[in-house]
């Protein structure tokens, strides 16, 4: 029991049963550590619903070729502090999002869902310089889009609207479009998905509805060809009610033209309870 050979072996076996319990215990957080690398990695230029509400922005990457921009329910109430209607808004912009980054050859189209309120875009080089102005929507009712506009060049462009509140007259809802070279631009990713995009999205857009109705319009998306590729719950600023922002895609290639795209959300926006 005692000899020079038990010992040696003895020590052996000990030796590796430390070491499997060693790397059993440190395998949970390096396998964590991994895992969360991974996710910031997805995120860093993806499509997540919780980076566009708090940072009002998206990055696109080159797969994308239309990109519909939200005007939301009460978009046209001010943000600026101390006017009279800033307790009014329910999101805390007044394009979702307000701020874009796309490739060039990107087509971006505008969706009126403020309820009972017309808009206009005025799309301009940086500084909202009415000389510089490079497409003018002309009014669009609610429920309707503007026509698309195809970015062909690279630069900031300013977009806006003046003059959209009686009550607070200086209050301009406004937002910007990064124009970039397809080769600075990956393909998008996606964090938070609920369900992964698949090769042929090509068209993004977000939808802001009530939480407790969420299950319905997630629905009505899904059965009109969307996929929902993120969502993020927050509390609006007139009631505090809970509303979802959800991001989707879908492909507009073939017979599902960007028209046929709007037509959908133009059978889905109405059925709200905003309006």
């Amino acid at each position: 029991m005692d000899s020079p050979g038990y010992t040696e072996k003895f020590k052996c076996t000990l030796f590796i049963m430390l070491a499997i319990a060693a790397i059993m215990t440190t395998m949970p957080v390096v396998t964590n550590a991994i895992t969360d690398a991974i996710k910031v990695e997805a995120q860093s230029h993806g499509i997540d619903a919780s980076s566009v509400y708090e940072t009002k922005s998206v990055d696109l990457g080159n797969n994308i070729k239309n990109l519909v921009i939200l005007i939301p329910n009460e978009g046209h109430e001010s943000q600026n502090i101390g006017d009279q209607s800033t307790d009014q808004r329910l999101v805390n912009q007044p394009y979702i999002p307000q701020s874009v980054t796309v490739p060039v050859g990107t087509a971006i189209t505008w969706f009126n869902g403020d309820v009972d309120h017309d808009h206009k875009i005025t799309l301009a080089g940086q500084g909202n310089n009415l000389n510089n102005m490079i497409f003018d929507s002309d009014d669009f009712a609610y429920n309707t889009a503007s026509q698309p506009v195809v970015m062909n060049n690279t630069g900031s462009f300013d977009y806006y609207q003046a003059d959209v509140n009686n009550e607070d007259t200086d209050f301009v809802m406004n937002g910007t479009i990064y124009v970039v070279g397809k080769s600075d631009n990956p393909n998008v990713t996606t964090g938070n998905s609920t369900v992964q995009p698949s090769a042929n999205i090509d068209t993004i857009g977000t939808l802001m509805v009530p939480t407790e109705d969420l299950p319905k319009y997630t629905s009505d998306l899904e059965n009109g060809g969307f996929s929902i590729l993120s969502t993020y719950n927050f509390n609006d600023i007139r009631l505090g009610d809970p509303q979802t922002l959800i991001i989707w895609g879908t492909s507009s290639s073939g017979t599902n033209s960007l028209e046929n795209v709007v037509s959908q959300l133009e059978q889905i926006t109405p059925t709200l309870p905003y309006s």
